[in-house]
């Protein structure tokens, strides 16, 4: 990233001298923030005080970041390859079966914007200005809905969904899982049960799916899909 410079810092924790390589330093330095953000909010973050919380130099933090908005640009590229990473994994669940991806994706999606929930608010929130001019960070939000495009592609390919623009009907998805991402942060659904959450999860999903379905489809998911919900609860329990 061009932000963040490659070189090693030396800084003192707890009285004793600690030597960061350039990866060590920038990750405490993205997780201390994102907790700051968590307790405070964005507009009091500063890189002097991420310092203080890691008992480092105040300078060691523009060693890595050249200000403040860096390194929410580099907290929002690095959910944005998380989230990437995560909806990957869940296609494997979709067994070939083009509905089933889109829904996996999409769990997998609202999940992870559940356990990251400060970072997702940074990867879509306005606290980030001038967006289109943070090329890198903008690359990687692109990547990470080219798993649902490419998913719906597929599926309209194979007739599974409706003769439309493969685009327009990924947009349809990503908003369904998007607003349930960010009623959930908001704390919309904080009185439900984990299992209620799942299953309404999988729900509010399928009724997308039924609309953009080539075929007419049941009013409930199938039964069989309810692996893609126990995932999920053996994660919130663990």
């Amino acid at each position: 990233m061009n932000d963040v410079k490659k070189i090693s810092s030396s800084c003192r924790i707890f009285g004793k001298k600690q030597n960061y390589h350039h990866g060590d330093l920038a990750f405490s330095l993205m997780q201390a923030a994102l907790q700051r953000i968590a307790k405070e909010g964005v507009d009091k973050l500063s890189l002097r005080a991420v310092a203080r919380d890691l008992g480092v130099s105040q300078t060691a933090p523009y060693r890595h970041f050249k200000d403040k908005q860096a390194l929410l640009v580099a907290l929002a590229k690095q959910g944005f390859e998380e989230l990437t990473q995560t909806t990957l994994q869940a296609t494997q669940y979709g067994q070939k079966d083009s509905l089933k991806t889109l829904m996996a994706i999409g769990m997998a999606y609202v999940n992870f914007a559940r356990r990251h929930p400060e970072q997702y608010k940074l990867m879509f929130g306005p606290s980030i200005s001038n967006r289109a001019e943070q090329l890198e960070m903008m690359e990687a939000g692109n990547q990470s809905f080219n798993v649902i495009l490419n998913a719906t592609e597929k599926a309209v390919e194979e007739g599974v969904l409706i003769d439309d623009d493969y685009q327009l009907l990924a947009r349809s998805c990503w908003s369904k899982v998007h607003g349930m991402a960010m009623l959930c942060i908001d704390g919309f659904y904080k009185k439900r049960s984990e299992k209620d959450l799942q299953n309404l999860f999988m729900k509010m999903q399928w009724i997308n799916l039924r609309g953009i379905s080539k075929h007419p489809l049941s009013i409930n998911p199938p039964e069989e899909w309810v692996a893609l919900t126990e995932q999920y609860l053996k994660l919130a329990s663990a």
